[in-house]
């Protein structure tokens, strides 16, 4: 049985897609946002119009783009296909594509993947216009980038009953960089101009639309680095190091401070009175306060960090129960 003309489209389209990841996750490619953006589009053009032939019955003119022409006799108008410069019929584009697929009862779309694709589209007409380096644009790319994928690939499953998993659909995470890489990505930058105008569009976007992981489509979905203490050599090493002049500037928040440094004095004794032979007595103080002076253990705080005039207090890392244990084994 000779497979229906949409088929063929659902295939350029799952190619498209794994090609805009196989570029966005190829190791030192400059310019691997801009490009995804522009293949992804392709991807997703090409499926919206696989399902606009499917519920058209294969006809081509239901994805053509048709205008009005003066007839011959001048008399009227009439509707014909509009060409290209090469006399080919041109067809609709990815925006109209998505609109037509929005109004559909079943297997359709929503306002989250419509908008997903809009931001795509803004991050590749940025692209012909300007070279969009910003450390924070590439997050940003990331999340609207991943979300992308997350919905094609529903999308394809939904409508055509097409499997993508074969072709492992993720981006490699930012955070597969250099150490500095890691922290210059991640955190914010002071980028002006142009990327920084579109990264502020893409971050307006998905603050309006945020990340239902329940919802078929989304905007744009949630990219965190999180620092984990771990001894496997193969791990990125990230030091605390406050007296080099050149460690890039890490800017931590008063959430991310008590969770760094949940315990006060009171629950640092309970937890080490578990640890044989320990008493809170002066041998105990002296390990305990040198200890206090390593900012990777110790941290000194507001009570309350609204009130500048507020006392302060010493809050430990649970890391420091460690350096002291190993004095009573």
């Amino acid at each position: 049985m000779r497979r229906p003309r949409y088929g063929s489209l659902v295939e350029k389209a799952t190619q498209a897609a794994v090609a805009a990841i196989e570029v966005y996750n190829k190791p030192g490619f400059k310019y691997r946002e801009e490009t995804f953006s522009i293949l992804m589009l392709n991807a997703w053009e090409l499926l919206l119009k696989a399902r606009i032939l499917k519920a058209n019955r294969n006809k081509l003119r239901s994805i053509e783009v048709w205008e009005p022409r003066i007839t011959k006799t001048g008399s009227g108008k009439r509707l014909a296909p509009k060409k290209n410069r090469a006399g080919n019929t041109m067809t609709i584009g990815v925006l109209p594509g998505a609109n037509i697929v929005r109004q559909y009862a079943q297997d359709s779309i929503d306002d989250h993947a419509i908008e997903n694709i809009s931001l795509l589209m803004e991050i590749r007409d940025n692209a012909i216009h300007f070279h969009n380096v910003s450390r924070d644009l590439h997050k940003r790319v990331q999340e609207v980038g991943a979300a992308a994928l997350r919905n094609f690939a529903f999308a394809a499953r939904k409508w055509f009953n097409c499997d993508l998993s074969q072709y492992q659909f993720a981006l490699m995470p930012v955070a597969f960089e250099t150490p500095a890489g890691v922290i210059q990505t991640v955190f914010n930058d002071d980028t002006k101009g142009a990327a920084g105008k579109l990264a502020k569009l893409l971050a307006d976007q998905e603050r309006k639309f945020p990340f239902e992981a329940a919802k078929p489509f989304n905007v744009g979905v949630e990219v965190e680095l999180k620092f984990v203490r771990n001894a496997n050599a193969q791990a990125i090493p990230v030091i605390v190091s406050p007296n080099d002049p050149n460690a890039i500037r890490v800017t931590l928040s008063e959430e991310d401070m008590l969770k760094r440094y949940p315990w006060d004095y009171r629950t640092l004794c309970k937890a080490l009175r578990k640890t044989p032979n320990f008493k809170e007595n002066e041998r105990f103080h002296k390990l305990r306060r040198p200890l206090e002076d390593d900012p990777r253990l110790c941290r000194v705080r507001l009570l309350d960090p609204r009130n500048k005039k507020s006392s302060k207090q010493r809050f430990y890392s649970p890391a420091i129960l460690d350096e002291i244990v190993k004095h009573y084994v």
